[in-house]
């Protein structure tokens, strides 16, 4: 499996999604060829005036592209210094219903904000720099937006709403018609305020930074981050929040494992690995060996031993997939079959887990929590909010 940051904004931070046909994922039969355009429907029901932009990288070329509300594609030219504010104006106005043209990209968002708009910036390259909502000093910052993601290329269609970095007071939901008819439900109302609530109420439980996860504007909850976001500007620092917040458990994972065996199935027919700790490395039938983990590890799922590497063979970046989302859920410790030993019952059970993913689940239908979300025994629903088609006719995203 692939991660999900490696596909969807390989060239940019943001949170990404596996392609639909990976072991692990939900599964369909591919077109030999998507169409090369599709409609893009974007609606307000944000009770305000609502705003859109599109970006992302254009099929085939890799350059960077905005979306205009006539369906042109404008293309970035290089800037005359970094942080040249975007010259041109790529908002779209959104209505009950807002239709375009949408055009091949990958590694995209849909991006709303809220009775206001966004600003964009141009680095050398030319280079897109897009709304950061971690940082105080962004302009966008205070404004109320998010957005969701899309890959569209030659072979389908495949979007998510995404929690891997952070939830908001704008929420959006999606649907996908082509061969069939893909729903992704939006937060329900007053969930921002609840997941803000149970993370306060775990920050008082055991004294970790939950509740500096919550960003509020005027009292009221504006978007609640991720924990690696909070990390971020801190990694490898002795002040990083959340430092050392696994330890104990890998301990409790390591000293386990020297004794018994950990049998990850990588699904998809790909068969089952066994493996042992030995001195301090977790190995694997096949040569795969691991690392011991640490808090910035297990939490991006993309550090250390959870380093996807495009250079791996197919069975240890499944057998990493798996690692990392029996990690974030804490099942790894009492079930050595993953993922097909556990259920979503036994999910973030134990006091040392990613309480932000338990959270995120506990209030939101559907939606990825961290980047391996997608992993799931087989035969059990996926919970990890993604739609894609092979022929897609009509996408449509609301806001609100």
């Amino acid at each position: 499996m692939l991660s999900r940051r490696s596909l969807l904004r390989a060239a940019t931070a943001g949170a990404l999604t596996a392609p639909g046909w990976l072991p692990g994922t939900a599964t369909t039969s591919p077109h030999p060829s998507a169409p090369a355009t599709c409609e893009l429907a974007l609606e307000n029901r944000s009770g305000g005036t609502l705003r859109a932009y599109v970006t992302g990288r254009e099929f085939g070329t890799g350059r960077w592209v905005l979306l205009r509300a006539d369906s042109s594609v404008y293309h970035l030219t290089e800037p005359p210094a970094p942080l040249t504010p975007l010259p041109v104006d790529c908002a779209i106005p959104v209505g009950s219903s807002t239709v375009l043209t949408l055009p091949r990209m990958f590694g995209a968002r849909i991006y709303f904000v809220r009775d206001d708009t966004l600003q964009f910036y141009v680095n050398p390259g030319p280079a897109l720099v897009e709304p950061a909502f971690a940082t105080p000093a962004d302009p966008n910052f205070s404004k109320t937006w998010s957005f969701c993601e899309f890959t569209f290329n030659d072979v389908q269609l495949f979007a998510n709403i995404s929690y891997v970095d952070l939830v908001t007071a704008l929420p959006i939901g999606l649907t996908l018609v082509g061969d069939g008819t893909h729903t992704v439900a939006a937060l329900p109302d007053g969930a921002v305020g609840r997941i803000a609530d149970e993370l306060a109420a775990q920050a008082g439980r055991d004294g970790q930074p939950w509740d500096d996860l919550i960003i509020r504007d005027g009292g009221q909850v504006l978007r609640i981050i991720s924990p690696q976001n909070l990390m971020a500007p801190h990694f490898d620092q002795p002040n990083m929040p959340f430092r050392g917040y696994w330890e104990g458990y890998v301990d409790q994972v390591w000293n386990h494992y020297r004794g018994n065996d950990l049998r990850v199935d990588v699904q998809g027919g790909g068969g089952v690995y066994t493996g042992r700790v030995v001195g301090d490395v977790l190995e694997f039938n096949g040569g795969h060996r691991f690392g011991r983990p640490s808090s910035k590890d297990v939490f991006t799922c993309n550090h250390g031993p959870f380093t996807n590497n495009p250079s791996d063979p197919d069975p240890k970046k499944g057998i990493l997939a798996r690692l990392a989302a029996a990690f974030n859920r804490s099942t790894i410790h009492s079930v050595p079959d993953q993922p097909n030993g556990a259920t979503a019952a036994d999910y973030y059970g134990h006091q040392v887990t990613n309480h932000w993913a338990r959270a995120v689940h506990a209030h939101a239908p559907i939606g990825y929590a961290f980047p391996y979300d997608d992993v799931r025994p087989d035969g059990q629903p996926d919970q990890s909010g993604a739609a894609h088609d092979g022929n897609p006719r009509r996408f449509t995203v609301h806001a609100g």
